[in-house]
């Protein structure tokens, strides 16, 4: 097994050139002939089988070192790049304005957001567009799309005008894969309506993960900072929960999760991958022992169906109990006075300690406050061992 401890994710200083240096080190195999640098969108080939039909040949037990240092590059923003000397022109900001087409052969940007949306086949078999809606500052297999100067970059960041049409952009490619933007402000994202037909073709055309990389490359270099781990998240809830994309799996682990810039992030996604990657002795994204100790700094976000268990109140993932309140009981309403307020406090008390790990208790015991003596009780439910 690798050595993960290269990784700048686990280390306790600050992320620096010298530790992408580091990380340039990381010991690892090529993986098989069809890894390409995730950047790049390939735009002469089709798979010639989807993934999901093909053994995985890279789950050898070693990490995918070309991911590992294409990703590292990326996140230490380029300490080997030359800036090229682009003499004043700035085609990415001119297409982001909607001054020019793109190209070869392409249209305005405006076009494509108000046009394109709902245009699947477009989408999929067109090539040339992806490089100039998520520039990058590394050069793509699209010679025509000029890599991001750093002066752009600024400017990107800072226009309100560019940053509305970078998130529609972005929207844009969401609704492709099937996903929703849910909340603009957290970057929460969603499965959309018809996302069983596209998850197929996710699952189908491979070609995409790359394109899935840029588009998180762009993010993080563009002001979005911030969409990077929930959509990150998404694909590893629906690769190793759901299982529904396992042609996006082995992306998602060596290319996705290392792509967020945020490194609190970016350990607790891959936390979240350790502990639903089976089995997990082939886990080799993260030092295991690291990873045994850590704590996820805050509540993770659940799974799209357990959105209403959590704001009732219930650990993410358990199913709803027979609520007693559905049965005829006592009002919860007691008399005027300190009773009710003493019950009530008890019971948030009582709540909590048992939010904490008891393995012989039910995952979500409830209480009843009613009467003049108000009164707990633990409530068994069938749901509980379902």
């Amino acid at each position: 097994m690798d050595d993960p401890d290269c990784d700048s994710t686990w280390e306790e200083d600050e992320e620096d050139a010298e530790d992408a240096e580091d990380e340039d080190c990381e010991d690892g195999e090529a993986a098989g002939a069809r890894d390409a640098d995730a950047g790049d969108e390939d735009e002469d080939e089709e798979p010639e089988e989807p993934r999901a039909a093909r053994p995985s040949s890279r789950m050898t037990g070693s990490r995918n070192w070309r991911a590992t240092r294409d990703m590292c590059r990326y996140r230490h923003n380029y300490p080997d790049l030359v800036e090229r000397d682009c003499n004043g022109d700035t085609p990415n900001l001119s297409f982001y304005r909607n001054e020019i087409r793109f190209l070869p052969n392409g249209c305005f940007i405006e076009d494509i957001l108000q046009n394109w949306r709902d245009n699947y086949d477009l989408l999929e078999d067109n090539h040339s567009y992806i490089q100039w809606l998520f520039p990058l500052r590394e050069p793509g297999v699209n010679w025509h799309a000029k890599p991001l100067t750093l002066r752009e970059v600024e400017v990107f960041k800072s226009s309100q005008e560019i940053q509305e049409r970078l998130i529609r952009a972005y929207e844009l490619m969401l609704g492709f894969y099937g996903i929703r933007l849910e909340d603009r402000g957290t970057g929460t994202v969603g499965r959309a309506q018809n996302y069983q037909k596209r998850f197929q073709n996710l699952n189908w055309r491979s070609h995409n993960n790359l394109r899935i990389t840029r588009i998180l490359k762009s993010l993080g270099e563009l002001g979005l900072e911030h969409f990077q781990a929930p959509l990150v998240r998404f694909f590893l809830e629906e690769t190793l929960v759901r299982q529904e994309l396992p042609g996006v799996r082995q992306s998602a682990l060596d290319y996705f999760m290392f792509a967020v810039r945020c490194r609190n992030q970016r350990r607790q996604l891959v936390h979240f991958a350790w502990e639903h990657f089976r089995p997990r002795c082939k886990f080799v994204w993260g030092p295991p022992d690291k990873l045994r100790r850590f704590k996820p700094s805050s509540r993770p976000r659940p799974l799209e169906g357990s959105r209403k268990a959590e704001e009732e109140g219930r650990p993410a993932g358990d199913e709803p109990a027979e609520s007693p309140s559905e049965t005829p009981g006592p009002s919860p309403a007691g008399p005027a006075g300190d009773e009710p307020a003493k019950a009530e406090e008890a019971a948030e008390v009582l709540l909590a300690w048992l939010r904490l790990p008891h393995p012989a208790l039910p995952r979500t015991p409830v209480f009843r406050v009613g009467g003049r003596a108000a009164f707990l009780s633990l409530v068994p439910s069938k749901a509980f061992s379902e």
